[in-house]
């Protein structure tokens, strides 16, 4: 009470006024009961004033008489009440140092004052035209700030999808199947143990030892000399076998096959040794200077018989010149490969460029929807605020959809020109006869034309997601299985005969996949040149790349799908945004509500709202309710008028209605009944005009983080209209208002709560 009696203003005495009421004969009337009383307030139907404390013993008179003339006097209802405590503190504040408050007003001592601009009432209208271009301008300068600063973006919209075309291409030009083999020097030097290779000589007969001096003329190679077995016997014991009828002479074929084939197994097999790729079975006589021998190579190195071959001779060179010096130089030559062979593998391993390519795509499309679905996420919508502001939608997407493009343009060029640059041949078509005719100008148009339709289709599945970061997974592995996944049982279908005719009825519905379009379509330019070599059943000489045997059909689709999928998006929007489309497909609940009691301040609006006494008034709400679905009413019925030039605050507990009355005036949600108009302007029928009329600072600040404080003030200035000249004023000026010329560079993802609500606020008064 020491506080009230010695800081406090004294009583607030309110009166609401009816639309006949003399304002100066009200106002004479309290005077003369009160003469020290004090005008706080006249704006609109109410009247406040300040009566002081040491007065109260004058009420009492004063409203037995006050209640006795409420209808001369014009007075529908009055209240009193005494200094709060927040009053108090107000007052000490304003009698403090005023150099050391913090005000909403403050400014630099001799900071010239800002004009900002003020929007003439009676200038003419600017055009639609005029109004979509320059919101077309201000939202893509948006696009192009928020993407300055998200990495995620670079990343899955650029990085990523180039990385999985270099992935493609590679497999392509560094596979061994399409490069010729490169010349080679045979020798021991090769294998792994190099010159320490096992090379076991079994010698068949040695007179005078001359298989022994062969075998040590060896210049490389870890020289065996294996034991030599006779079988002088004709029934010789072979593999524990005895052989006895018939006889076996051990000097013909059978016997010498016998004597070595043992020898073979048991060093081969038995006992296997660690890097030998081959073995020698010489014969000969010093006698006559003949010399034979018989290789064992082992099959798993290509080079081994030639290896083993340059090996022999250069020790029977060096025996015969009896030069230990003396080297044999042998290279292996590969033949190239021929056009046709070199294109047919080609062919076969661009099958997994076209996965590839579809890959990269895949995750170009995690740069799209995340960022729409954050803009519209339920508690902060951003682009609602937008819509609200006055963007007209065909502006919102068109602009969202100029920088997808310029963004998918990036891989897209890459892609092109990589695949050109490095002649992948069915695409290409270079020195290739069996290929389709201008494959590289069909697979352009595929890729310009995936560009419109892949956007416009994750356009469309923006819609049903609500959290951007569940989104980015989810809309990958639609694509995934929308591209790769079908474009793999495609040719799993078409390979298996039985199912052939089947997949060609599948593809017409797949095809309205853009990505399977685009595998399907690299697919078959490469089957068209797999046929044209083979001239197998369905090769049709002289197509063209475009014809309906090779890309016909993926074009075709992709060219309808680029129109389609857009109609679908902007359609889908307009009945979510505009609630007399959202009106005629979505009905509430109906609920019979409990008896209530109505007071007579209420039953008064209603009846003069009814009347048509209200209908001139700047905002008017006839009747409305709301029921949500699970038969929650959010408004029972209310009906209320707020004339021109009014400062109204509408207040209540929490469910008691607030916010959802502001989201149907905003458009945001429907009524279950009633009428609602704003500067005349239906609600349900005109919201583009009602949306020009208003601005609004939602519950939940409806700011982009990506965006400065700056930045947010210019984007809603130009929605609103202001003309370029003026928006650096305007902007100036709502951040003088608000004090947050400090924050003016910081993104509003970083801003305090306090700081977004007075930026949410200040958008709202531009």
């Amino acid at each position: 009470m020491f506080l009230k009696n010695r800081y406090g203003a004294g009583y607030n005495f309110s009166l609401v006024k009816m639309d006949d009421c003399d304002t100066d004969a009200l106002m004479a009337f309290v005077r003369s009961h009160v003469d020290t009383a004090k005008v706080l307030s006249n704006v609109g139907t109410e009247v406040s004033f300040q009566l002081p404390l040491d007065c109260s013993h004058l009420f009492a008179p004063m409203f037995v008489e006050l209640d006795a003339h409420l209808a001369r006097l014009g007075v529908l209802s009055y209240g009193i009440s005494v200094t709060t405590l927040e009053e108090v503190f107000i007052k000490v504040a304003e009698v403090g140092d005023e150099h050391n408050q913090h005000t909403l007003q403050s400014k630099p001592t001799g900071a010239k004052p800002s004009t900002g601009y003020k929007i003439d009432a009676n200038a003419p209208p600017v055009s639609h035209i005029a109004m979509f271009f320059i919101h077309f301008a201000a939202l893509f300068k948006k696009r192009v700030r928020t993407a300055r600063r998200d990495r995620k973006i670079v990343l899955f919209g650029a990085l990523l999808p180039i990385a999985f075309i270099i992935l493609g291409i590679s497999i392509l030009k560094f596979s061994a199947l399409t490069k010729n083999d490169a010349p080679i020097r045979l020798g021991l030097g090769n294998y792994t143990l190099q010159q320490q290779t096992p090379v076991p000589v079994y010698c068949v007969a040695d007179d005078n030892g001359w298989c022994t001096a062969l075998a040590a003329a060896f210049s490389a190679g870890q020289v065996t000399l294996l034991p030599r077995d006779e079988y002088m016997s004709p029934t010789p014991t072979v593999f524990q076998v005895t052989y006895n009828n018939p006889p076996i002479a051990p000097s013909d074929t059978t016997g010498f096959c016998l004597k070595s084939g043992e020898q073979v197994w048991t060093r081969g097999f038995q006992q296997a040794t660690a890097g030998q790729y081959g073995a020698y079975i010489v014969h000969g006589s010093s006698t006559t200077g003949e010399v034979g021998y018989a290789i064992a190579v082992n099959t798993s190195s290509p080079h081994a018989a030639a290896n083993y071959k340059a090996l022999m001779d250069q020790a029977v060179y060096q025996m015969v010149t009896k030069s230990p010096s003396a080297t044999l130089i042998v290279h292996s030559h590969p033949l190239p490969l021929t056009a046709m062979t070199k294109t047919l593998f080609t062919t076969f391993i661009s099958f997994a460029t076209s996965i590839c390519v579809v890959l990269a795509f895949c995750f170009f499309s995690a740069s799209i929807v995340p960022y729409l679905v954050s803009e519209k996420h339920p508690t902060h919508n951003s682009k609602h605020q937008q819509l609200v502001s006055g963007v007209s939608l065909p502006a919102f997407w068109l602009a969202n959809f100029a920088w997808d493009m310029l963004l998918f343009s990036v891989p897209c060029v890459f892609g092109l020109l990589a695949i050109y640059a490095f002649d992948i041949t069915p695409f290409t078509g270079h020195a290739c006869s069996t290929c389709a005719g201008t494959p590289f100008a069909a697979l352009t148009v595929l890729f310009v034309l995936l560009g419109f339709s892949l956007i416009s289709m994750c356009y469309c599945l923006s819609y049903i997601f609500t959290d951007a970061s569940s989104s980015q997974t989810t809309i990958i592995m639609i694509n995934m299985m929308l591209g790769v996944v079908l474009m793999t049982v495609s040719i799993v279908l078409d390979v298996v005969s039985s199912t052939t005719e089947l997949n060609k009825s599948l593809k017409f519905v797949w095809r309205l996949s853009p990505l399977f379009n685009v595998g399907n379509g690299l697919n078959s330019l490469a089957i068209f040149t797999i046929r044209a070599t083979f001239s197998r059943d369905g090769y049709v000489p002289g197509l063209t790349a475009f014809d309906t045997k090779v890309v016909g059909w993926e074009v075709t689709y992709l060219a309808v799908e680029s129109v389609v999928f857009p109609l679908i998006a902007i359609g889908i929007d307009y009945a979510l945004s505009f609630p007399s489309i959202k009106a005629a497909i979505m009905k509430d609940p109906q609920v019979v509500d409990a008896p209530y009691d109505v007071d007579d301040d209420v039953k008064a609006e209603e009846a003069r709202i009814a009347s048509g006494a209200a209908d001139k008034d700047a905002v008017v709400m006839n009747n409305l309710r709301k029921v949500y679905k699970g038969g929650k009413v959010g408004i029972v019925q209310m009906s209320l008028a707020l004339p021109k030039g009014e400062c109204f605050g509408y207040l209540g507990i929490n469910g008691a209605g607030k916010t959802s009355t502001m989201k149907i005036l905003t458009g945001d949600v429907l009524p279950s009944k009633g009428q609602a108009l704003l500067g005349g302007f239906d609600i349900l029928t005109h919201q583009l005009e009602v949306r020009r009329l208003i601005g609004y600072c939602p519950q939940f600040d409806a700011l982009i983080d990506l965006l400065t404080v700056r930045e947010h003030l210019e984007l809603f200035a130009s929605i609103k209209g202001v003309p370029s000249k003026h928006i650096c004023d305007t902007v100036k000026d709502k951040m003088d208002q608000m004090n947050l010329n400090d924050f003016e560079h910081k993104l509003a993802g970083t801003l305090s709560g306090g700081n977004k609500r007075k930026l949410s606020v200040a958008i709202a008064l531009i």
